[in-house]
């Protein structure tokens, strides 16, 4: 929770321990409205990392996910199932495969996974004789379900503290997307996952970036990258680089990805609607489903990056050496 100070030297930058910092939005959880008051969000006067100050201990974050969140609520303007979003990450899953053509890959993590139909979409790309597993704190009795007719493993854990079920030097995919701003710790969490990965193998991390037009737009307060209050970490494409080869991992490839999602929430934000059910403002035309609002979304974005441009989501892959 905030306090009334606009700067500090109480703090803990997780790239340079840095204790300064100065504050960056202090704001309500506008999305789902599960804890009362307001959060700071402060960046390192140092080397500029920016984190939610003070970070919740690890017995507190549960309650900052209510049943509402959108990954498990289908009444949420940002849940995705249906013909459309299939089809998107069958393409997704085989562009993953085509940029991957030079490793032999065998066995295919995805950590946080939530709902695993992702996966059974990489494992249809990668072939049927492809270890998947979903490595994540808990599944639904629906995912357990699903796990037995698509052949997917699921592996309960935290990636900070708890990844013992995951193979030393065994791996050869290791995706988190995502995930790594939510988490206390970053840093030890890929440090954990690099010793899981096998020699040659990959890592995928994409996470929220401050560079595209939409956080430009909605910095001051709205801009959905910051996801108040669970968003602990926002990288820079440097500080990601960073943490990836402090844990062993040589970069492969890193850029920016097609960002609709911050657009949706930072517009939605910033015209009061909230994440947990569609009311009847005609804004409510800004959610994922809805195809002329997301597809703009991305076509920018998409066009932006061939310019040379950064959106609000990045990405790296990281290979550890053979």
């Amino acid at each position: 929770m905030s306090n009334s100070q606009s700067s500090g030297s109480d703090g803990s930058c997780l790239i340079c321990q840095n204790k300064d910092w100065q504050l960056v939005i202090r704001s309500e959880d506008v999305e789902y409205r599960c804890k009362p008051g307001e959060f700071d969000i402060v960046e390192c006067t140092k080397c500029q990392h920016t984190y939610l100050h003070p970070i919740p201990p690890y017995d507190q974050i549960a309650s900052i996910y209510p049943n509402t969140y959108y990954t498990v609520n289908k009444k949420s303007p940002l849940w995705l199932d249906g013909w459309f979003y299939e089809k998107k990450l069958a393409i997704d899953a085989r562009k993953l495969r085509n940029s991957l053509r030079e490793f032999n890959i065998r066995s295919i993590v995805d950590v946080g996974s939530g709902e695993i139909t992702r996966l059974a979409h990489f494992r249809d790309a990668f072939g049927p004789e492809v270890e998947a597993i979903a490595f994540d704190l808990q599944f639904s009795e629906s995912i357990i379900a699903d796990s037995k007719k698509y052949n997917i493993n699921l592996f309960n854990g935290n990636v900070e503290t708890n990844v013992d079920k995951l193979r030393d030097n065994g791996h050869d995919l290791i995706v988190m997307r995502q995930l790594i701003e939510h988490l206390r710790d970053p840093r030890l969490a890929v440090k954990n996952l690099a010793q899981k990965l096998a020699p040659g193998g990959v890592m995928i991390i994409d996470t929220p970036n401050r560079g595209g037009l939409d956080y430009q737009l909605f910095r001051n307060k709205h801009w959905g990258g910051y996801h108040v209050p669970r968003h602990f970490h926002l990288f820079t494409q440097s500080s990601l680089v960073q943490i990836v080869e402090e844990a062993g991992l040589e970069i492969h490839s890193k850029g920016y990805l097609p960002s609709m999602g911050f657009w949706i929430i930072s517009l939605r934000n910033y015209f009061k609607l909230n994440s947990i059910a569609a009311g009847d403002s005609w804004w409510e035309l800004l959610k994922y489903k809805f195809l002329p609002v997301a597809g703009s979304f991305i076509a920018f974005d998409m066009l932006r990056i061939k310019l040379g441009m950064e959106t609000s989501n990045q990405f790296v892959f990281a290979r550890k050496p053979l």
